[in-house]
């Protein structure tokens, strides 16, 4: 049984948008405006550059073995290099609150791994 890679691409994705508007609710709701911000700006770093990488890993079907590696750590590489620069561009902005926009970041992304978790299947 085949897996439909595009289609888990997008549901990682989705659980990711989705996570970043509940942290993003309940930062506002305990703490204020600038440090949701902050939150939403963290998570939005996290995100950005992973829809990147998807949408470049979708375009791999039909490719070579060696193509597919290729554009896979050519995607990560980018992908790296997107993330630092949007920390630096946001790191840069005046009011940004440091935990609530590292916490956005790592609830972003530690989506992905608990998606991994879940998505294990007994044999």
């Amino acid at each position: 049984m085949g897996v439909n890679v595009a289609a888990e691409i997008g549901r990682i994705l989705y659980m990711q948008a989705a996570v970043l508007a509940v942290v993003f609710l309940g930062v506002l709701a305990g703490f204020g405006w600038q440090a949701a911000k902050s939150a939403a700006l963290g998570g939005m770093i996290a995100l950005i550059p992973n829809a990147y990488f998807a949408l470049r890993i979708s375009r791999s079907e039909g490719k070579s073995p060696r193509q597919v590696v290729r554009g896979f750590y050519l995607g990560e590489i980018v992908k790296l290099a997107l993330t630092a620069a949007l920390f630096f561009l946001v790191l840069r902005l005046p009011g940004i609150v440091f935990l609530p926009l590292f916490a956005g970041f790592v609830a972003v992304l530690g989506v992905f791994w608990f998606a991994l978790l879940l998505n294990k299947k007994p044999k």
